[in-house]
């Protein structure tokens, strides 16, 4: 087979599997429930067989059974728990298993924690500390062709925004806040970071909103250039 007719066979197998999920539309139906039941069965047992395929090419024979042919038998540790996930396919063995999903575990809670303290929490707070003097934009104003001004008002919004919200969950948790012209001032400030959170989840829902739908159009657009290919060209 060349490469044009492989293409084509490539085209009209995303057509059928395209059709077979918008059978989803129809799921009242129980000829159009099973279509699209396949589809999505079919798709999660392409993305499991991917899967495996890329953990042994990419992890397992690289990573480790490679090495082990080379003499570092320090790795004969993560073949050890790997053999004991297999035994969580049965009842009676599975209990040794458990030794290596608490090792993943573990190790996956540390990296969350470690990645959102470096990749999320602490340069949050260091795209903070920004100036509100529009002198110091000057360099940077006269590069983009803006007026100083303009990024000085938008640092000042990027600190009222981290500020207001931070306000806003610590007396939500609390329940309570200081009396006296503090506490007005306080419950003020919050309010706005309760204006930043609406708006923030208004943008998210928005842009998942247009992606989707430029999904839909893109597919929209895929079925009606490949059934416009079947008209014969006068």
């Amino acid at each position: 087979m060349d490469a044009d007719s492989a293409r084509q066979v490539g085209t009209w197998v995303a057509f059928l599997l395209t059709i077979m999920v918008y059978c989803y539309l129809g799921r009242e139906i129980t000829f159009f429930r099973s279509v699209y039941r396949a589809a999505t069965y079919l798709f999660i047992g392409v993305a499991l067989g991917y899967g495996v395929v890329m953990a042994w090419h990419s992890v397992l024979l690289p990573r480790m059974l490679h090495r082990l042919q080379e003499g570092q038998w320090l790795y004969v540790v993560p073949l050890v728990f790997c053999l004991l996930l297999l035994t969580k396919l049965t009842r009676a063995w599975g209990g040794a298993g458990n030794l290596s999903l608490a090792f993943v575990l573990g190790i996956g809670a540390a990296l969350a924690v470690g990645g959102a303290l470096v990749g999320t929490l602490i340069p949050q707070v260091e795209a903070t500390f920004l100036s509100l003097n529009p002198g110091h934009y000057k360099a940077i104003a006269a590069r983009e062709g803006e007026l100083p001004l303009t990024f000085a008002l938008n640092a000042l919004l990027v600190v009222t925004g981290v500020v207001s919200t931070l306000l806003y969950f610590y007396f939500t948790g609390r329940g309570e806040t200081n009396g006296g012209r503090l506490g007005c001032l306080l419950r003020f400030s919050s309010g706005f970071g309760r204006v930043f959170i609406m708006l923030t989840f208004g943008v998210l829902f928005a842009s998942i909103a247009i992606s989707r739908l430029s999904l839909l159009v893109e597919r929209v657009r895929f079925i009606l250039e490949t059934l416009w290919s079947l008209v014969p060209v006068s």
